[in-house]
């Protein structure tokens, strides 16, 4: 159905969202951390297992891949992936802070968590915006994160092949584009099991 989706490409960017508000105040900006982001303080990153992975992008492919910090080469072209660290480090430069001052004058002398008061400004309206478990960790499955990604594409029976890569179905049972107006068109990704004979 080319001539149904080639044109919408220019079109499936993602706006970049609201910018930061820096009228807010650094209290306020804490409080959105502990009603949000309580799990990502509890992993102790003194552990070095926590941090074992690291995140980049293949030259290859252009697609993420996975790295171990202690046996591989690459850590210095690390991507921010990992939420939780980037989280602590922001409530450390926080911890001192006047709860009362704006948050304007905080990123103009650390405008380098600006990425995380971004993210933490941003969480409120977003609830499930985030991957709440540390994707730097020794214990991190990519399968895990490859399925719930795959999923948002209409993936579904997976066939997992190791822990990081796997066979799916796409749309299986989807309706065609001349099929999108019969009712219950929308119900397709849960079928409905069979009535007993």
């Amino acid at each position: 159905h080319g001539d149904l989706v080639d044109d919408l490409t220019d079109t499936m960017g993602a706006p970049d969202g609201p910018p930061i508000d820096p009228r807010m105040t650094i209290g306020d900006l804490k409080a959105l951390i502990a009603q949000h982001y309580a799990w990502a303080a509890k992993i102790d990153f003194t552990d070095p297992e926590r941090l074992r992975h690291f995140w980049y992008v293949s030259i290859e492919k252009l697609e993420p891949r996975l790295g171990d910090r202690y046996e591989e080469p690459g850590a210095g072209k690390e991507m921010v992936l990992g939420v939780a660290r980037e989280l602590q480090k922001l409530a450390a430069c926080l911890a001192d802070e006047d709860d009362t001052a704006p948050l304007a004058r905080f990123l103009l002398a650390r405008p380098e968590v600006r990425h995380m008061v971004r993210r933490v400004q941003i969480a409120p309206c977003c609830p499930y915006g985030e991957i709440r478990d540390n994707l730097l960790d020794a214990g991190m499955l990519p399968i895990d994160l490859l399925r719930c990604k795959l999923s948002f594409f209409g993936a579904s029976k997976f066939d997992p092949r190791s822990d990081r890569w796997t066979r799916i179905t796409l749309y299986q049972g989807a309706p065609l584009p001349d099929e999108l107006s019969r009712s219950g068109a929308d119900d397709w990704s849960f079928p409905l099991a069979p009535e007993p004979v």
